[in-house]
């Protein structure tokens, strides 16, 4: 009997221990993979610290080794990441005390690397052949009119108007590409995007050489829709942090992180002159900031559901989103200095939101995108409804519809006199629309999808 319950106890011990024993393939590498990863991975990482590969896990960055195996009191990475206040990851909620005690029972226990996970340097695969055509997510023409730049997924494609030219794929490290846009001159191209709750990321392509010449990785979770500067000198991005990142074109210059929105900004626009940006979040409110001082000047309108989009021209500012409507700003009025009435603690800013608002009228849906035409007089608006209405800036007006538009429609963009409109959403297709009549010019799948044969459609 005593035999029998001491076998029964040294099995229990042996479960137990091994319970406690902590792996870093399943217990360690998520925890990193989730919060670390982003920042600290390829070829420029932060603190020249890489956790892509045991090596550089072990050689540490540019303070030394992050773990000393058996020493979680001595090693930086828990440092970082514990107290009240931790350093890691930066501008995120912390990683948690559980995690913490992951971290520090890892290290004890001598910091062993069972394995590296396969996904710790992965890249997304294009395929040469889509089964299906994926969704269009972004277009942008190019400034010769003549070419066209579609978001597919993880690849950006450049497609021919005006002849049978084969497209021009780029492929990214995105999982998803949010947002693509020419440079003013046309020779480069910006596409944006990343991997959800793991990295936001930039990749700008010389177009003629088809080759990307700037990659950066900028949040730790998805970048959206922005554009170049008015002098192509930087580019805007909204992010999943509800901060607008300004990126310059020179791989040396800083970047810059504005803290602006309490969720996602999901789109932000330059003012024509690039001295101040107007951003749409899904906290429900259209926002100017100063380019200069990075400051934000003014929360223009609060919407009742959320913002998706957001242009602006001289001196016009416009978003749409869930809420049934369209809403310009002048800004030159929104940014005058605040009435106040009353006194004391009585006192009360005065509302001129009557002043400075000009009325579009309302869609018949929720609007996925805006876009205005290179010369800044004609405004287009798309979204889960089955038209796309174009607008003058000038008065508000309609003066186009397009009807028949398959929904939803994700992504518009106008030739520079508005005279031609390009259109993406679910359906995969690129859509070419003659305006102001309104008529379908071409359609095309900017990527090669499999034939489908009609037994299988069946």
């Amino acid at each position: 009997m005593r035999s029998l319950l001491f076998a029964l106890l040294i099995v229990n011990l042996t479960l137990s221990a091994q319970a406690d024993e902590v792996s870093f393939a399943k217990d360690v590498w998520p925890i990193l993979r989730q919060h670390c990863w982003s920042c600290h991975s390829g070829d420029k990482p932060q603190g020249a610290l890489r956790l892509d590969a045991e090596t550089h896990l072990r050689k540490g960055g540019e303070s030394g080794p992050i773990i000393v195996p058996g020493k979680p009191d001595e090693s930086s990475l828990i440092e970082q990441v514990s107290g009240d206040k931790p350093a890691m990851p930066p501008k995120q909620p912390p990683i948690g005390a559980a995690k913490v005690a992951i971290l520090r029972r890892w290290i004890e226990a001598g910091a062993k690397i069972d394995s590296m996970p396969v996904d710790a340097g992965a890249t997304v695969k294009i395929p040469a052949t889509y089964d299906y055509a994926p969704s269009i997510t972004s277009v942008a023409y190019h400034p010769d009119g003549l070419r066209v730049a579609c978001a597919c997924r993880s690849e950006v494609v450049i497609v021919s108007l005006v002849d049978e030219t084969p497209p021009i794929r780029l492929a990214t490290e995105s999982d998803l590409v949010t947002f693509v846009e020419f440079s003013p001159d046309g020779k480069l191209l910006a596409a944006a995007g990343g991997t959800p709750a793991q990295f936001g990321e930039l990749t700008i392509f010389d177009v003629a050489k088809k080759q990307p010449v700037l990659k950066r990785r900028l949040s730790s979770d998805t970048l959206f829709r922005g554009g170049f500067s008015p002098d192509g000198k930087h580019v805007a991005l909204g992010s999943a942090e509800g901060a607008v990142y300004l990126v310059p074109v020179e791989a040396r210059g800083n970047v810059r992180r504005l803290e602006l929105h309490s969720d996602w900004c999901v789109d932000v626009a330059w003012t024509v002159d690039g001295t101040k940006l107007i951003t749409a979040g899904r906290d429900k409110t259209t926002k100017v900031a100063s380019v200069e001082s990075g400051e934000l000047l003014r929360t223009v309108d609060t919407a009742l559901e959320r913002i998706n989009a957001v242009v602006a021209d001289g001196n016009l500012a416009v978003s749409a989103g869930l809420a049934r409507g369209m809403t310009g700003y002048t800004l030159n009025v929104a940014l005058q200095n605040v009435e106040v009435t009353g006194s004391g603690n009585g006192a009360r800013p005065v509302s001129r939101r009557d002043q400075y608002v000009r009325a579009f009228e309302a869609p018949p849906g929720e609007v996925l995108d805006l876009a205005v035409s290179g010369d800044r007089k004609l405004l287009a608006a798309a979204g889960r409804f089955g038209d796309i209405r174009v607008f003058t800036l000038a008065d508000q007006r309609r003066t186009g519809l397009v009807t028949g538009v398959a929904a939803p429609v994700f992504a518009i963009a106008l030739n520079r006199d508005g005279t031609q409109l390009v259109v993406g959403g679910k359906s995969g297709k690129l859509d070419v629309y003659e305006l102001p009549a309104g008529k379908l010019a071409k359609s095309l799948t900017p990527v090669p999808v499999k034939a489908v044969t009609q037994a299988a459609a069946r």
